[in-house]
């Protein structure tokens, strides 16, 4: 009789178990974009709200690669600047190349390489090097600004307005930024 009563209590239990573990786990979080995609840039632009100026203490984003480049690389960038006004783009995105071997997160290097493979005639590679360089750009708006800048004409060039509108509007935004970093330091 105690068999029988502990055999009808069972599947109450294991009903009321279940419905209290999953009490504690937190609800399914959706799933990233699948490899290869990236989600739409319709995401809401930064605050047209105005930040308070750095205090005077903060040193100021670098603007150039040579601020923040090794000599080798500095060579290199130099090196490929003249071959680019030389019309030898191969053999410049080439320099670009080894100079990020030396120096892989050097936003400077990324920026010009995007620039290189625009004037190439590659805009998938150059915005997608622009972007790289965004990431590693960290919070410096003259960087920011002038890879935005590289993005949109990316775009353009592949046709994509839209895309082209939303990237030059970042990029006024970021170049904003900048103004307000130098009107600061006055």
């Amino acid at each position: 009789m105690k068999l029988n009563r502990l055999l009808l209590l069972l599947p109450i239990l294991l009903i009321a178990a279940a419905c209290a573990s999953r009490a504690a786990y937190p609800p399914p979080q959706p799933y990233p974009p699948p490899t290869g995609q990236q989600p739409p840039d319709t995401q809401t632009p930064p605050p047209a709200v105005p930040e308070p100026s750095p205090p005077d203490n903060v040193p100021a984003p670098p603007r150039t690669a040579a601020e923040v480049s090794g000599p080798a690389v500095v060579a290199l960038m130099s090196r490929a600047e003249q071959r680019a006004q030389g019309g030898d783009l191969d053999s410049a995105a080439a320099s670009l190349e080894r100079a990020l071997d030396l120096e892989p997160r050097n936003p400077f290097v990324y920026q010009r390489l995007a620039a290189m493979r625009l004037q190439q005639g590659q805009p998938q590679q150059g915005e997608a090097l622009a972007r790289k360089a965004n990431s590693l750009a960290g919070e410096n708006p003259y960087l920011r600004s002038g890879n935005w800048r590289l993005i949109a004409k990316a775009r353009s060039v592949q046709g994509d307005s839209v895309g082209a509108s939303s990237a030059s509007s970042r990029a006024d935004y970021y170049q904003s930024q900048g103004q307000q970093l130098n009107s600061g330091r006055r």
